[in-house]
């Protein structure tokens, strides 16, 4: 997922999308029987790290949040 997007998402929109991607990295998982094993697919890297890029965003706004109140 590109950082432009991300950016625009609200934070119900980074919750809903990462839970997809978690689902996703499963089904990879899943079928491959394991995290060591859905690594032989590059695809499984991508959702990885739009994860990673929708928790550090989510994080990110939950700071933002903290310092206005």
């Amino acid at each position: 997922m590109k950082a432009e997007l991300i950016d625009r998402m609200s934070a119900e929109q980074i919750e809903r999308a990462h839970a997809a991607y978690t689902t996703i990295a499963c089904i990879y998982e899943d079928v491959c029987n394991g995290p060591m094993n859905a690594r032989q697919y590059k695809e499984y890297f991508a959702i990885m790290d739009s994860r990673e890029a929708l928790r550090k965003r989510f994080n990110q706004l939950l700071l933002e949040s903290d310092g206005k109140q």
